[in-house]
């Protein structure tokens, strides 16, 4: 970075020559990949591009290109390729554990990943996170690797380490080191991001529990509704057993009678056996009526008939006696 970030047109004209020279691949390597990272550095995605599929397949040899093809597909005209992105940091890093600087590149990589909406495994950015948080150990003062740690740290929801994290990142960016606006361009839209997505699952919580609250009231109401339902059922279903057993039990004490009667009136005269009967018919219209009256069976209204003409029946049986 170092070198890269103090070449004179000079200097990357010479580099070029140096990736021609096929005498050293290590040193053509080199000057590939220093010119490369100064494209890379100043965002320049078109020279970027143009230099690397001009060279790149001398190399295809080298572990390192898969970094290379990591940021090219970062740079693509159409809009960063996480997904090609990802997968070569995760070739490069395999490659090349102790890298620090490649550790912090396949992290950011991941964050970004993440950040789009995309599935991460939980144990994936964990991992990734403690690898970035030994490279901020060992490196302290190096502003990207906190930011990419405040990032990883958003993925998981501790929001509190992420804000605190990129804000040291912004107080230890130099403002001297070329490049400095767009670094803190850069470090601004992820505490952006991570504000925005802080209240984002703020919100998500809070709809969660209310709609936790509102199923739990549902389940009570329908449960509070079911017990009273059955609990009517059952009332039904005892008042019409005890209005069952009771028409059951008249009409068996009705038929007795009217057997009884009709075995009475078989030995007497024809006139007693008809005011007998007529008497009879008057008295069981009476019972059936009141037992109507008892068990609400029909408008009060409608009994009145019934119960004058059992009355007037049983009067006249009576009467004439």
């Amino acid at each position: 970075m170092a070198i890269c970030t103090s070449l004179a047109e000079a200097d990357v004209a010479a580099l070029e020559e140096l990736i021609r020279d096929t005498a050293d691949p290590l040193r053509a390597f080199n000057a590939f990949y220093i010119l490369l990272a100064r494209h890379r550095r100043a965002l320049d995605g078109g020279r970027f591009r143009t230099l690397y599929l001009r060279h790149a397949g001398r190399f295809s040899a080298v572990p390192m290109r898969a970094v290379l093809e990591s940021d090219l597909a970062l740079l693509d005209p159409m809009g960063p390729n996480l997904p090609a992105a990802l997968r070569h940091a995760v070739t490069a890093v395999t490659a090349y554990p102790d890298n620090l600087a490649l550790v912090a590149h396949h992290a950011r990589v991941l964050a970004e990943y993440g950040w789009s909406g995309a599935e991460t495994s939980e144990d994936e950015v964990r991992e990734a996170l403690t690898q970035v948080e030994r490279a901020v150990e060992i490196s302290p003062d190096q502003p990207r690797y906190r930011a990419v740690r405040a990032q990883l740290a958003a993925l998981l929801n501790d929001f509190d380490t992420a804000l605190a994290s990129i804000q040291r990142a912004l107080d230890l960016e130099d403002s001297s080191r070329a490049g400095y606006a767009v670094r803190i361009v850069e470090f601004h839209r992820i505490r952006a991001d991570i504000v925005l997505r802080r209240e984002t699952e703020q919100n998500r919580t809070t709809l969660r529990e209310t709609a936790e609250r509102l199923e739990r009231s549902m389940e009570e109401r329908v449960r509070r509704v079911a017990e009273e339902t059955r609990a009517h059922e059952q009332k039904e279903l005892t008042r019409l057993r005890s209005e069952t057993l009771a028409s059951l039990g008249l009409l068996a004490a009705v038929i007795a009678f009217i057997a009884t009667g009709t075995q009475i009136a078989q030995d007497l005269p024809v006139r007693e056996a008809l005011r007998m009967l007529a008497g009879l018919a008057g008295m069981l219209t009476l019972v059936f009526t009141a037992f109507g009256a008892i068990f609400g069976i029909g408008r009060p209204t409608r009994l009145i008939l019934p119960g004058l003409f059992g009355a007037t029946l049983f009067l006249f049986a009576w009467a004439t006696a």
